[in-house]
């Protein structure tokens, strides 16, 4: 189906520090005033680029949307990137037949991850430059998401289904999930598949209710009262607060160099029960619409229970609270992460 995203990515990015993703064009005329003899290069100057890489990928960008003079002739174009904005790729010279198309060949280095800027300009004599200027952020399957704590002894689980690998971690005898269920479906974080292996796949209630692997299940509301007592809060119910134990659940952990859970003096971030959660937010959905909201601040997941024919139970985590909250939300348009559970064996 046509995914329409509306997503709240500038805060997103702005906390891994990535900068803008987009950048704007300027109208243009073929002269600016009656005072001024400066020819402009009519148009928009455009080029796709994906906000989202892979390290090591090849990304061909063709540049359109402009023209120059009465009998709209293609100007000619040039290449750099924020690597290197020193080097120019020249790949569409002025007067080159209408076959040459200015298409930039974006090779990504295999050991590069961060925000990566790619400026186009279109050149014709006697005219001024159009710039055109888009940024990817670049991620590595391997490196990109660092989380310290985990070592290659933890216990590990192979979903048959896609063999996504899934470290899991034991507590008052049930087996936890360490990371976000990633198999297909749902929503991919930020519209973006690249994504779902880092932080997992968003589901709404009646999809994640059948989402975990044979063997697994979406946890109830007494597997969270398990949790929350084996993490340390003896008084821990079904519907109650779990006080002062999310840190246990919380990790510290780093996406391209940052650090997702920031430093709060609310909280003492220790992940010592190995659940490793991750501020991955939730995404409310309309229809093929959808919107993500609060990376950075909150880890949310959903229970098995439900409230009525609406509404089902999830558990959150705030950056700001030590507490393990509960709360409920619509079935069918809002979608959060799942930690599957099991008994131990």
């Amino acid at each position: 189906m046509i995914i329409k995203l509306m997503m709240k990515i500038s805060k997103f990015l702005a906390i891994l520090a990535f900068g803008g993703l987009f950048a704007a064009s300027v109208a243009s005329c073929h002269k600016s005033s009656d005072d001024d003899d400066t020819l402009y290069i009519d148009g928009t100057l455009t080029f796709e680029l994906a906000a989202w890489a892979e390290s090591g990928s090849t990304h061909e960008l063709i540049p359109s949307g402009v023209t120059y003079g009465s009998d709209k002739k293609t100007p000619g174009f040039y290449w750099y990137t924020s690597r290197s904005t020193s080097t120019r790729d020249t790949t569409r010279f002025e007067g080159d037949p209408a076959s040459v198309t200015g298409k930039y060949t974006l090779e990504i280095p295999a050991d590069f991850t961060g925000s990566l800027t790619v400026t186009c300009n279109a050149y014709a004599s006697g005219y001024a430059l159009r710039t055109q200027a888009s940024t990817t952020v670049v991620v590595n399957k391997e490196t990109s998401l660092n989380i310290p704590s985990q070592t290659d002894t933890d216990p590990v689980f192979t979903d048959d289904r896609d063999g996504q690998k899934y470290r899991y971690t034991s507590i008052n005898g049930l087996d936890w999930f360490a990371r976000n269920l990633a198999y297909t479906g749902g929503y991919a974080p930020y519209g973006t598949e690249l994504l779902r292996d880092f932080f997992g796949t968003f589901y709404t209630w009646e999809e994640a209710r059948t989402a975990c692997p044979d063997g697994w299940r979406l946890p109830s509301a007494a597997d969270w009262k398990s949790l929350g007592i084996g993490i340390g809060d003896a008084s821990a119910d079904e519907h109650s607060v779990f006080k002062g134990v999310a840190g246990k659940l919380m990790t510290e952990a780093y996406f391209n160099g940052k650090k997702l859970w920031e430093f709060n003096t609310s909280v003492k971030v220790t992940g010592e029960s190995a659940f490793a959660a991750l501020p991955t937010g939730y995404a409310n959905v309309d229809g093929d619409d959808f919107k993500f909201s609060d990376f950075s601040n909150y880890a949310v997941y959903w229970t098995a229970e439900e409230l009525n024919a609406d509404q089902a139970y999830y558990r959150y985590m705030y950056v700001a609270s030590p507490d393990v909250r509960i709360a409920t939300g619509s079935k069918a348009s809002f979608a959060a992460p799942v930690r599957c559970v099991r008994e131990s064996l």
